[in-house]
């Protein structure tokens, strides 16, 4: 990585404003709410729960990720992709059930649709700062398509 595309990235943190915080803050929030769901899920259905585990982890890191790189469009993205995959997972398993994970449907909770709700609101949020971020040409690819 070149030390102005870094530096760029840098000062595009700086003018993010606080969308990357907003969004940090949301897969935070999940990943707590995950995160106490693994005793039941791992008592009830195990591979639900390790999939609980790997869930609140994988939110941790990303809510990281997004809270120390506020500027990096690649953060954003992990976290749209990561809250995009956690929504369908909820969809399938409270419409078609989730063959060799949870094959039984399960009924919408409070819990589970109120913690849905915020993800959408991270989703939304990672869409427009995505945008934002995402819209800036890096120098790199400005020279690759001189």
């Amino acid at each position: 990585v070149r030390s102005s595309e870094k530096n760029a990235t840098q000062n595009e943190g700086t003018r993010s404003g606080p969308g990357p915080g907003l969004i940090a803050l949301g897969l935070a929030a999940s990943a707590g709410v995950h995160a106490g769901l693994v005793p039941e899920h791992l008592r009830d259905t195990p591979q639900v729960g390790v999939c609980f585990v790997l869930a609140t982890g994988l939110l941790l890191a990303v809510a990281g990720w997004v809270a120390l790189c506020p500027g990096d469009w690649r953060a954003v993205r992990a976290g749209q992709v990561l809250i995009a995959g956690l929504l369908v997972a909820y969809l399938a398993s409270r419409t078609v059930g989730i063959p060799v994970f949870q094959p039984e449907v399960e009924h919408p909770d409070a819990l589970g649709v109120s913690t849905k709700a915020v993800e959408v609101l991270v989703l939304l949020c990672a869409a427009r700062l995505g945008r934002t971020l995402g819209g800036r040409r890096s120098s790199l690819t400005q020279e690759v398509t001189r």
